[in-house]
């Protein structure tokens, strides 16, 4: 696939591109390792753009893409099919607003829950969803539709999101 090395016309800085044989076991699993992907090329992006970019380059060249965040997963979701572009949103970490009269939050998918958690707190706010996980991300929290022991109360991340900033991959 010697058209995956076209990514870094895409991804600038090529530390941020790892290609096939190179690309670490713990980016082909999930955390319980039970199952092992492949993948073409892990790719770690820090803008919506760069996404963008990414998933048309994705869909010219009929590449599968595996989406993942801090890798906490256990549901099997992280592990990529053959041949796949990893787009890993760990770099894409940044609470970018907190609105304390409106109390809602923008934030980037690879926030990690728990720095999310400790940062409201000491805005004296508070973020119901509270899953087991508090390693996992923003991003993989609206993935699985994270809740945890308080959902029976508060409700589940879903309850908690009034809009996404979506790239989607279509087909032509």
């Amino acid at each position: 696939m010697e058209e995956i090395k076209q990514l870094s016309k895409i991804i600038k800085d090529e530390s941020r591109i790892i290609y096939g044989e190179k690309i670490e076991k713990k980016f082909l699993s999930d955390t319980l390792g039970r199952k092992q992907g492949k993948a073409s090329a892990l790719v770690f992006v820090k803008s919506t753009q760069e996404v963008s970019e990414v998933l048309k380059f994705a869909n010219k060249n009929k590449i599968p893409v595996t989406p993942r965040g801090a890798g906490t997963n256990l549901v099997g979701s992280t592990v990529p099919f053959e041949n796949a572009i990893i787009i890993d949103f760990s770099q894409m970490n940044r609470i970018l607003e907190i609105d304390r009269e409106n109390f809602t939050a923008t934030v980037e998918p690879g926030v990690i829950l728990q720095d999310f958690q400790k940062y409201v707190e000491s805005l004296g706010l508070f973020y119901p969803p509270d899953p087991g996980e508090k390693m996992a991300s923003i991003g993989g929290n609206i993935a699985t539709n994270a809740g945890g022991m308080r959902a029976v109360k508060y409700g589940v991340t879903r309850n908690y999101i009034m809009g996404l900033n979506l790239c989607l991959r279509t087909e032509q």
